[in-house]
């Protein structure tokens, strides 16, 4: 049945995107989550990049091989598309999956590599931030927070090439060429009216919404927790989304200095601003 496909949530860095896999994970009966499957890719070729630009390499793409990733690429697709069961009643779960498109490109060898039927069948959907506040977010995190908190982790600081809204424009771009109708979310809305939106959304995907989805007890999220090196990190960035419990409502661990943003953050924002309106425009 076409409607318990799995569910493709892409999104970009500091999007809310990990508090819009709360309703699902609220409805654990209906519904198996995996979050960001591919963050270990990004860490691995982030962690190479900074390698081979120490060791003065011009071009480390060169000396990283993301075609060995494949086996293990198509072996996640493998997995979301099993059949995960309710403990209580023993029926099927549909998968939502959560990535952010910057790692899912990351870890493939071109974006042609997407035509992998496994890939095209899921039901895709996309969440957007304006990045007037995605982009001063993520600034915020990564100058401010990761630096005193995991030394062991790559943090090259902000970088205007991993905002993300560049690579999810990519991938909607080559779904609609193929006749998909990839569904948009902007986060703005999903704050500002969340029961209209998640209703919207849920009948796009052909799914019954439910008030629990809306409203969640603040606790930590196994499903968020990354295994690698960079344990730490992880959970700064999902910070958020654990202690809500809503998409407006959460308490703030990390306190951020009112700062004057580098002219690298208005740049990157002015870089991204043509992908999110583009995107905007196909919001639901």
């Amino acid at each position: 049945m076409s409607e318990r496909k799995p569910i493709f949530l892409l999104s970009h860095p500091r999007c809310i995107s990990h508090a819009f896999s709360r309703p699902f994970l609220q409805r654990s009966q209906d519904f198996h989550v995996f979050s960001e499957p591919f963050l270990d890719f990004f860490l691995h070729t982030d962690a190479q990049h900074s390698k081979d630009v120490k060791n003065g390499v011009a071009d480390p793409s060169k000396h990283s091989n993301l075609s060995l990733f494949t086996p293990k690429v198509l072996s996640i697709f493998d997995d979301v598309w099993k059949t995960y069961y309710d403990e209580t009643s023993k029926r099927p779960r549909r998968v939502f999956w959560h990535e952010h498109s910057l790692f899912l490109l990351k870890a493939i060898p071109g974006i042609s590599f997407l035509s992998n039927p496994q890939f095209l069948e899921m039901t895709h959907t996309f969440l957007i931030r304006n990045p007037e506040k995605s982009i001063r977010s993520l600034y915020k995190a990564t100058n401010f927070v990761i630096p005193k908190i995991d030394e062991h982790c790559v943090n090259p600081g902000f970088d205007k090439n991993l905002v993300g809204l560049k690579q999810s424009k990519q991938i909607f771009d080559f779904l609609k060429d193929l006749n998909k109708q990839p569904i948009v979310v902007d986060a703005d809305d999903v704050i500002n009216d969340p029961e209209g939106t998640l209703k919207k959304y849920c009948e796009l995907i052909g799914e019954e919404f439910k008030e629990e989805m809306i409203k969640w007890e603040a606790k930590p999220i196994n499903e968020f927790r990354f295994k690698g090196d960079c344990t730490t990190i992880s959970e700064l960035m999902n910070h958020n989304a654990e202690n809500s419990t809503g998409f407006n409502k959460f308490t703030n661990k990390y306190e951020y200095p009112e700062i004057e943003y580098p002219q690298i953050v208005y740049d990157a924002i002015t870089d991204s601003k043509p992908y999110y309106d583009y995107l905007y425009q196909f919001r639901i």
